[in-house]
């Protein structure tokens, strides 16, 4: 189902995450025919471009981004769009936003119904959003009539009180019901999939618990380096850029299912599962964290020469509730690690009755989600190996939610899935502002003792191509366990 009328404006419209994200999602919506009915565009950033230029950079954009556009598809597409040169400090440029954005409503019947995606430095989120409230742009929420949506994305912020303080700066323009925080993992469809396969099967929610899961594991590997990203990466390091993404998967796996699907619902049990994760003592993080960088990161450019940032990070972390008291959630994530692989993997603890538990079968039942590259869900059993002799091997029985050709099938993409249900009003996907400030809580002891000893709490280098440094095997071994082969 298409979403309701709307007008969508994109501010730094020209820049990377536009380009590789954000326009190629609206051009996917419009391809695959689901964007609302009635709809406009516009393109905000400080550049100037002409026309021509404009629908020559649309163009490469839409060609890198793997689309084969037919010609009446891409001309409909720039139909429906206009480009704006911004100054976002002017009171000026916001009172022409606002003439020409009534002038489209009116041309387009949209009724003052306005998606705002700011894809732009945190640090112009607070001013782009106080003119947009000072110039009438954002609407008032208890008005029925009409709406304004703001979508944001990281990095919230680089430490908990920088984090406080661009939460504080978004509430005095837009209340917590106009804000859609993204994280674009949460719309990708083996993510959605977690919840639907553990409410709609009993086989697999009756045994999502301590007595039946030995551990989870979840991996978020990149094959790539910085690529470009070296001032952003030396300001933040992994750990800061990927936690985000760690705890919404975490969440996703483990937390109790809601009694709706409502993002009310949905976010209440999402908090309940983030309160009950253990924070990590000082001591904890010493045992239970292990740094890395790979072995030619201070050679990238724009490095600096004894960069201390890392690549790599594992961790383990303990959630206290009922369900899961006792099972220890083990993550890492890494940059050049040799493949680009995001999964979770839930492991089962092997029989402790039957006839066979005085064997050792050697292998686990694993319930593992492929998020990317490839969107799969499988489940490993163990059987016996066909011949004469009693021989165990494990078989593993498998979905694929991405099937060739899935494009031209109309599956809308992680981005485009999150576009439309922020254009639907629907907040079930995004981040609250519980969940960024939580985040920040759970990152803050990790960051205190990595600065506060680095003798102690040191940076293990680790080969290009590699899956981590060796600390990070040893770090789950200690415990008698071993990281999924991937």
């Amino acid at each position: 189902m298409r979403p309701e009328s709307c007008g969508f404006i994109l501010f730094g419209a020209t820049g990377d995450l536009a380009a590789r994200k954000i326009i190629p999602a609206l051009f996917g919506l419009c391809e695959k025919k689901l964007t609302p009915r009635n709809f406009y565009a516009v393109l905000v950033s400080r550049t100037p471009l002409d026309r021509g230029a404009l629908e020559s950079r649309l163009w490469d954009t839409v060609l890198k981004a793997g689309f084969t556009p037919a010609p009446e598809v891409f001309s409909s597409f720039l139909e429906r769009l206009e480009y704006i040169q911004a100054d976002y400090e002017s009171d000026a440029f916001y009172r022409r936003l606002a003439d020409r954005l009534t002038a489209l409503d009116a041309k387009s019947g949209v009724k003052k119904k306005r998606l705002f995606y700011l894809a732009t430095p945190p640090a112009a989120f607070e001013p782009i959003t106080s003119k947009l409230k000072t110039s009438g742009l954002l609407s008032d929420p208890t008005d029925c009539t009409c709406w304004s949506r703001v979508i944001i994305e990281k990095p919230y912020g680089s430490s908990l009180e920088s984090a406080a303080s661009l939460d504080a700066g978004l509430k005095l323009a837009a209340p917590e019901a106009q804000v859609y925080r993204i994280d674009h993992f949460t719309g990708k469809e083996t993510v959605q999939n977690v919840m639907a396969l553990r409410s709609a099967n009993a086989v697999f929610d009756g045994t999502w618990n301590n007595r039946f899961v030995d551990h989870v594991q979840i991996t978020v590997f990149e094959e790539l380096g910085l690529e470009g990203r070296a001032a952003f990466f030396e300001r933040m390091g992994l750990a800061r850029d990927m936690m985000s993404h760690i705890l919404q998967l975490a969440a996703i796996t483990a937390m109790d299912l809601p009694s709706t699907f409502r993002d009310t619902d949905f976010k209440t049990e999402k908090r309940r599962f983030f309160e009950s994760i253990r924070p990590l003592t000082r001591e904890e993080v010493r045992r239970q964290t292990v740094r890395g960088q790979y072995a030619g990161y201070r050679s990238e450019p724009g490095v600096a020469p004894g960069s201390a940032e890392e690549t790599f990070l594992a961790f383990k972390f303990l959630v206290d509730n009922d369900r899961w008291r006792g099972v220890p959630f083990y993550v890492r994530a890494g940059k050049k690690t040799g493949s680009k692989k995001t999964r979770i993997d839930v492991v089962y603890k092997k029989p402790d009755h039957g006839i066979f538990t005085h064997i050792d079968i050697g292998y686990p039942n694993v319930f593992s989600f492929g998020i990317q590259p490839e969107e799969r869900v499988s489940f490993s059993l163990i059987s016996k190996h066909p011949g004469p002799k009693l021989c165990f091997t494990p078989r593993s029985m498998g979905l694929d939610y991405r099937p060739e050709g899935h494009e031209a099938a109309g599956y809308p993409t992680d981005y485009e899935r999150l576009l439309i249900e922020a254009m639907s009003g629907d907040q079930t996907l995004f981040l609250s502002s519980y969940e960024i400030g939580f985040m920040w809580q759970f990152l803050a002891p990790l960051l205190e003792a990595w600065s506060a000893a680095p003798a102690t709490e040191p940076l293990h280098a680790y080969a290009d191509g590699t899956p981590g440094p060796a600390a990070a095997d040893e770090l789950i071994k200690k415990d008698g366990r071993s990281w999924i082969q991937l």
